[in-house]
């Protein structure tokens, strides 16, 4: 899967590269229309959720500037939710170490490949972003059966270390997981850069208003190993393929 991701992301690079070096022939009347675009929405991946915000520069009808800031919620597909022994407890997700945050900063373009009909139809432009990434990894915690001498065992709320490893990664241990409270004081900051690039298919009826789909391919590097899963193979890159939606206005 990862060979057939980067191979798509360099299909969309060169798509995107070979149409922002074509030049205009003519002038639009529209050209002059708009000036700027603000716009939000929120982005389905294959490895979570994002909701962002994008603001843009117009230099002519077929070229925008963006902006872009975004928070994404990291989801793994190894995630194995679990059912609380305790009646009415919260599940809990095994082997999960850390939650995982993305806060990014990407500076981009827009350029269109096929505009829509005076009255109808959809706008087909190609997107390209880079940027920053700023990534949160926030300790899971565990209420975890803590053994005493002699008498009933205690419940107590604990994140992952190699101490208590063996009780960590048994479900006989396990109670239920720990309130969201537990871990906000220890979260850790991870920097990194991504790229993404897309097509984005703009079916508003009035120019002046943006209502687009956007359909592609992004990936955060990191400067180390994202431990989030506990007896598993981490990676220092998280890759996806997008689907966004958005709404915004012109002016």
């Amino acid at each position: 899967m990862q060979k057939h991701f980067f191979l798509l992301l360099l299909v969309l690079f060169t798509s995107i590269s070979l149409f922002s070096q074509r030049k205009q022939k003519t002038v639009d009347p529209r050209d002059f229309q708009y000036k700027h675009e603000a716009s939000g929405g929120v982005r389905i991946q294959t490895n979570g959720f994002t909701i962002f915000a994008e603001y843009g520069w117009i230099k002519d009808i077929k070229r925008t500037r963006l902006l872009q800031l975004e928070y994404s919620y990291f989801m793994d597909y190894r995630y194995k939710k679990q059912n609380s022994p305790i009646p009415g407890g919260r599940d809990y997700v095994f082997g999960l170490q850390n939650r995982f945050h993305v806060i990014r900063a990407a500076y981009g373009f827009k350029r269109v490949i096929a505009d829509k009909s005076a009255r109808n139809g959809v706008c087909l432009s190609a997107t390209f972003f880079g940027g920053i990434s700023l990534g949160l990894l926030k300790p899971y915690y565990l209420t975890l059966l803590q053994p005493t001498d002699g008498g009933p065992p205690e419940l107590k709320e604990e994140r992952y270390s190699p101490a208590n490893e063996t009780r960590f990664l048994s479900r006989d241990s396990i109670a239920e997981a720990a309130p969201i409270r537990f871990g906000l004081n220890q979260i850790q900051p991870v920097a990194g850069a991504h790229i993404k690039a897309g097509l984005d298919f703009d079916w508003g009826s009035k120019d002046a208003f943006v209502k687009a789909l956007q359909a592609g391919v992004m990936i955060d590097v990191y400067y180390k190993r994202l431990p989030l899963m506990v007896n598993n193979t981490n990676r220092f890159y998280q890759a996806a393929f997008y689907i966004s939606f958005q709404f915004g206005k012109r002016w």
